[in-house]
């Protein structure tokens, strides 16, 4: 039996995104199944309630609901007690991919997976393509392969379904349900949290001093410019254990000596987290937000903030005490004028009440990188220290190298630029104080990233109605919008003609002595569950055999 599902009071609307707005009665697939949106919140869709010829009421005894296109609502069993769920009637023998890969980090990094990409699919499964190499597929292969069509990570049976992926470069981490947390890949600079390579994923849980029964529920990242990797785990009970690069003792240990497997922070036995943020740059630090939304940092003077270096983790909050922090952010980037390393940095600190603070080098090439109209640097015995420079922000990055930007999400859904231009980073010219930019393009943004080294930039967008905007370098088509220019403002979207539920990115994207690195590409996760890759091709991280460049979206076949 086949039913009108707008008859019924319900819309499906594909994968849930918190990117995307939705409607009272809007049904998604969130978590392995059906969620409807009530009070405009999802929850999860009731079981055995009422016959579904009634509007308002879900169906029961093995009846199917049409959705949109080839997916319907099915309930398997008499008042849905064997379940109800969402298939998928066609493509790919029913599965979908239901979340990107995540590459993402504290700094506005121009690296981020080592030219291959990975997606979960709605079966609990992980299937990865791109390069190979070092096993950071989890495919069990370590030699230099370019995967076109996607191959299946190689996770050990009875092993739960995969509830989140998340890569450093070479090093990849997924979380399964049951919060078990597996790592692939190389062990480079202490990278791998059982301190050994891992061509096919192995569990963590029981290694160092992360217990066999912990429950996962994130990992975290962190790297820069120079290379210096940094990695923590956070709990159910808001415990963290970190491992990797532990400069000025940055991890919070109270030594500065490379941690190989995971270790816990002594003070989250009793102070309870809920964000992580690592700067992984050589000035390294830290940055712990607990429950009640202070900050805790270690590491570098300057970089933590107090002046001089921190080991264990100490309270900062010099913005007031009943201040809730939100996020930290932070780059460190070469001056590419000058032969050697040059360390120019920007941190950043946003706040549940929409406040930005920024510190660290505005000097170089070109300044402006706060806003305000004031240029110069601002370190910790700086008397505007820590210099709050907007309000309104809900999120924001900063790239440094001698050539300081920084671009904000604002709470109305628009984006703002300071400092500089390069490559169309702010839409127009170089400015020291605020500006909103993109125009119509640039409304209702509910995601906004950053990425770039020295004077090189990429950013993309995601508005809450599912359009996306790419700008900054794009020689090799990144911005997905069908031109090879490798300078763009924000006024063209990505070109898919679906709704956009979440993107990530692969490659490197950035500038440094060696020139310019346009070898970066984005992947876009569709409401239908296709993912659709654009820009370079090396690798076949975008699905060409031939590792052709795609300058608009084509999609991965599964």
């Amino acid at each position: 039996m086949t039913l009108d599902l707008s008859a019924l009071g319900y819309r499906w609307r594909g994968l849930y995104s918190p990117y995307l707005n939705y409607r009272d009665g809007d049904v998604v697939f969130k978590e392995g199944g059906a969620w409807v949106i009530r009070h405009g919140q999802p929850q999860p869709f009731a079981l055995g309630q009422q016959d579904a010829t009634l509007k308002g009421h879900l169906l029961t005894g093995g009846m199917s609901v049409g959705g949109i296109g080839s997916m319907v609502l099915h309930a398997n069993g008499a008042n849905g007690v064997d379940g109800v769920e969402f298939r998928f009637m066609a493509d790919r023998n029913g599965t979908v991919a239901t979340a990107l890969m995540n590459t993402d980090r504290a700094a506005a990094d121009y690296h981020s997976a080592n030219f291959f990409m990975a997606a979960l699919m709605n079966d609990g499964s992980v299937r990865a393509w791109g390069r190979a190499l070092t096993g950071q597929q989890g495919t069990g292969n370590t030699g230099d392969i370019s995967r076109t069509f996607p191959a299946r990570v190689a996770f050990p049976p009875g092993t739960p379904r995969i509830a989140s992926i998340t890569c450093m470069w070479d090093e990849t981490f997924f979380i399964d349900a049951s919060g078990g947390l597996w790592h692939a890949g190389a062990n480079s600079d202490g990278g791998s949290p059982t301190a050994t390579a891992n061509p096919v994923p192995r569990r963590v849980n029981g290694v160092g001093q992360l217990p066999a029964a912990a429950v996962v529920k994130r990992v975290f990242t962190g790297h820069d410019w120079y290379g210096y990797r940094m990695f923590a785990c956070l709990d159910d009970a808001g415990r963290v254990y970190v491992w990797g690069n532990n400069r000025y003792g940055s991890l919070g240990l109270g030594h500065s000596t490379t941690v190989s497997t995971p270790t816990l922070v002594p003070f989250t036995l009793d102070t309870p987290i809920r964000e992580v943020f690592l700067s992984g740059g050589f000035h390294a630090a830290s940055y712990l937000v607990d429950t009640l939304g202070r900050l805790w940092v270690a590491g570098e003077a300057n970089a933590c903030g107090f002046g001089s270096d921190q080991s264990v983790h100490r309270l900062l909050m010099p913005w007031g005490s009943d201040k809730r922090v939100k996020k930290v952010f932070c780059s460190e980037s070469d001056g590419h004028w000058v032969a050697g390393p040059q360390y120019y940095r920007a941190y950043g600190v946003v706040l549940e009440d929409g406040s930005l603070y920024r510190w660290g080098h505005d000097s170089g090439q070109i300044g402006g990188s706060w806003g305000t109209g004031f240029t110069g640097d601002i370190w910790t015995g700086h008397a505007l220290f820590p210099y709050k420079v907007l309000d309104g922000v809900t999120d924001a990055y900063a790239i440094s190298g001698g050539y300081g930007r920084t671009l904000a999400l604002m709470q109305d859904g628009t984006v703002r630029h300071t400092g500089y231009n390069g490559y169309s980073i702010g839409g127009g010219s170089d400015r020291t104080t605020w500006a909103t930019i993109g125009g119509e393009f640039l409304t209702q943004v509910t995601k906004l990233r950053l990425y770039g080294s020295s004077y090189g930039s990429s950013a993309m967008a995601l508005r809450s109605d599912g359009k996306a905007v790419g700008w900054g370098m794009g020689a090799a088509g990144q911005c997905g919008h069908g031109y090879a220019d490798t300078s763009n403002a924000p006024s063209r979207f990505v070109l898919i003609d679906r709704p956009i539920v979440d993107f990530s990115r692969s490659g490197s994207m950035g500038c440094g002595e060696g020139g310019e690195y346009h070898n970066g590409a984005y992947h876009f996760l569709t409401v239908d569950g296709q993912v659709m890759s654009t820009g370079n091709g090396s690798h076949a991280q975008t699905g060409d055999d031939d590792h052709d460049h795609r300058y608009a979206p084509s999609p991965i076949l599964f």
